[in-house]
C-alpha cells in the first residue's frame, strides 16, 4: 500500500510540474498580438474608406498621452485593429515607425518655424490599447549646444529626435503639429495634420520640457 501511495504521488508530481512547465513556455506574446483580443471600442474592423480613415485617425489622437519616466519624457498615441486585403490586424503590424513633427512656439528663424521630429518603433503595449511611448530624454538634450541635426538614442526601444531651423537658445515649449505612421507595407502611410488634431481634440497639443 505504501508502494501504491509512493508511485500516486510520483505521478501527481510529475503531472503539475508538466502542467506548469507548459504554462510557462507558452508563447504569451502570440496571444497578446491576437486582434480579436482589441476591445470593440478600439477596433474598426467593420469600417472601410474614409469612415475607416476618420476613425483611426481620432482614435490616435484621442490616445495621446505624455508621460514622465526615469529614462525621460515618454509619448504614446492610442492603437487600433482594422480590417485590410490581408485580413485583421493590428495597427502596428501594418506601420512599423511612428513619426511625431512638432513647432516651438513663437520661435521662427529666417521666416521658418523651428522644427522638432522624434521618430520611433510602432510597438503595441499589453493591452493592445496603446502604442507604446517614444521616450526621449530633453535634459541629455538640452544639455548639449543648440543646433540643426538629429540624436540617437540606441535603448530597448531606439528614437531618432531631429531639429531644423534651431535658434542659439533651446525652445521650451512645442505644439504637435502632424502624426504619422508608416511602414514598408504601406507606402502612403498615415498621416493626422494639425487641423485634425485640433478638431479630434478642441485644443493643440504642447509638449513642455
Amino acid at each position: 500500500m505504501r508502494k501504491f501511495y509512493g508511485v500516486l504521488g510520483l505521478f501527481a508530481v510529475c503531472f503539475i510540474g508538466g502542467y506548469f512547465a507548459m504554462f510557462y513556455t507558452t508563447d504569451v506574446n502570440s496571444v497578446n498580438r491576437d486582434p480579436a483580443a482589441v476591445r470593440n471600442n478600439f477596433d474598426f474592423s467593420h469600417l472601410q474608406g474614409a469612415s475607416l480613415q476618420e476613425a483611426v485617425k481620432q482614435r490616435l489622437i484621442a490616445g495621446f498621452e505624455v508621460q514622465k519616466a526615469e529614462e525621460g519624457t515618454g509619448i504614446s498615441l492610442g492603437h487600433f485593429a482594422f480590417t485590410n486585403d490581408d485580413g485583421k490586424k493590428l495597427g502596428c503590424q501594418e506601420y512599423e515607425t511612428v513619426t511625431l513633427r512638432f513647432e516651438a512656439e513663437g520661435v521662427v528663424v529666417s521666416g521658418d518655424s523651428t522644427v522638432m521630429e522624434i521618430e520611433g518603433r510602432c510597438e503595441f503595449s499589453s493591452d493592445l490599447a496603446k502604442i507604446n511611448p517614444l521616450v526621449v530624454p530633453f535634459q541629455k538634450i538640452m544639455g548639449e549646444h543648440p543646433g540643426d541635426g538629429e540624436f540617437k538614442f540606441n535603448t530597448s526601444r531606439p528614437v531618432v529626435v531631429r531639429f531644423t531651423n534651431l535658434s542659439d537658445a533651446w525652445p521650451t515649449k512645442w505644439i504637435l503639429k502632424s502624426v504619422k505612421l508608416s511602414g514598408p507595407q504601406n507606402n502612403q502611410g498615415l498621416t493626422v495634420d494639425s487641423s485634425e488634431i485640433s478638431k479630434y481634440l478642441g485644443h493643440p497639443v504642447v509638449l513642455t520640457f
